[in-house]
């Protein structure tokens, strides 16, 4: 299987997971009521594609040098040699603090004894190239849609990249308080290291000779028994796809909640949908709590034994709730629905957003399929929302 296989190959077999029994509450939701986290129920899933290369800790960086490596022990932030072997994910979501500009570097090295290839796709963007004003806005929708829509800023295959040499896949500009997001693919005919790299001259050698100094100062979140923390680390998997069998009940008026994007690390009730850590640096996170940057691709498959036709409504959630849009937004991703294009949006004041209404015909079945990337900045903790009318 050679390294540039295709990651919907990944897809085969994570559509056989096993149905969970549903279990209906009474009563129709409100306009702007979400389900009880207590009472959401699994869905059916398997995990697959290529380990994801995270970096994202610190989110907010002040100085210039690394932020995410994983080519060797650090006196500062520790970590160990981890080759990445084949084809890898990669995600980066910065904010500058430097109190200038600054140019954010995604750097990849060779450390054979021979030249290698290397392949990249993705996008980067900060949101002074994409501006963050409200629903399908701001730089992390549009790396998410770039992904869901297969069109990417950077595209190079056959690179060639001596030994022990480096070489820049994308950089993003930064002015003084931008963010920047950005997803990749990347793949290497033999083992490579990938770097963050932060520098003031954004020139790709100062970049490749900063691989291999310090970290960049920064603000480092480490997770605790009260906090997720952030990620600057490798985690397993990068996709979460499979389908649910949703039995129709025979009387209407109910509901059922299942968990999407969720972590049960905060609630024992919720699914762990999260990855674990293949590598670490010890001060970020043990899981991808958040799943930034992971594809879902999940189905409802509405399932009626029952005689008549049923009229069923699917909704998307977010749980937190408050009373004012503080956050302004909990989610904000591109998504299609049974392959037509949405937008996932909700806020704390308006956190349920109906998908669409379905006749499921008697003795038969309809498929809800719903495709994302789940873009930086939102909440952690979705939903999918089944009621029977």
């Amino acid at each position: 299987m050679n390294v540039i296989q295709r990651a919907s190959l990944f897809l085969l077999p994570l559509l056989a997971a096993a149905a969970h029994a549903q279990s209906w509450q009474s009563g129709l939701l409100a306009t702007n009521q979400k389900v009880s986290d207590n009472l959401l129920q699994p869905l059916s899933l398997g995990y697959g594609s290529y380990p994801i290369w995270k970096s994202n800790n610190p989110e907010i960086f002040r100085g210039t040098g690394w932020l995410m490596q994983v080519a060797r022990n650090d006196a500062t932030r520790g970590g160990r040699a981890y080759p990445l072997s084949g084809c890898h994910n990669a995600y980066l979501f910065h904010i500058n603090k430097v109190g200038a500009g600054a140019y954010l570097h995604l750097i990849a090295s060779n450390p054979n004894n021979a030249t290698i290839t290397v392949n990249a796709k993705g996008s980067m963007y900060t949101n002074a190239q994409k501006p963050l004003t409200g629903k399908g806005t701001g730089q992390s929708f549009f790396v998410a849609k770039d992904w869901l829509n297969g069109t990417f800023g950077t595209n190079f295959s056959g690179r060639s990249l001596g030994a022990f040499q480096g070489t820049e896949i994308a950089k993003a500009s930064m002015a003084n308080n931008n963010m920047a997001d950005g997803r990749f693919e990347v793949c290497g005919s033999q083992p490579i290291y990938l770097y963050s790299v932060v520098t003031l001259s954004g020139s790709a050698q100062d970049a490749i000779n900063a691989t291999q100094g310090g970290p960049a100062t920064g603000d480092i979140y480490s997770e605790s028994t009260n906090a997720y923390g952030r990620e600057a680390g490798v985690f397993d998997k990068s996709l979460v796809a499979g389908t649910t069998t949703v039995t129709l009940p025979a009387s209407g008026n109910v509901h059922a909640g299942f968990s999407f994007n969720t972590s049960s690390k905060f609630n024992a009730n919720l699914q762990e949908q999260t990855r674990p850590q293949i590598y670490r640096l010890p001060d970020s996170t043990s899981r991808s709590y958040g799943n930034y940057g992971h594809k879902y691709d999940v189905t409802l498959r509405l399932a009626n034994g029952q005689a008549t036709a049923k009229t069923v409504r699917v909704s998307f959630a977010s749980s937190f709730t408050a009373g004012s849009d503080s956050p302004s937004f909990t989610f904000n991703s591109p998504a299609t629905l049974n392959g037509a294009a949405v937008t996932l949006w909700t806020t704390p004041t308006q956190p349920r957003q109906v998908l669409g209404t379905y006749t499921v015909p008697a003795g038969g079945s309809t498929d809800v399929r719903l495709t994302t990337f789940i873009a930086g900045l939102g909440t952690a903790n979705q939903q999918l929302v089944v009621e029977v009318l």
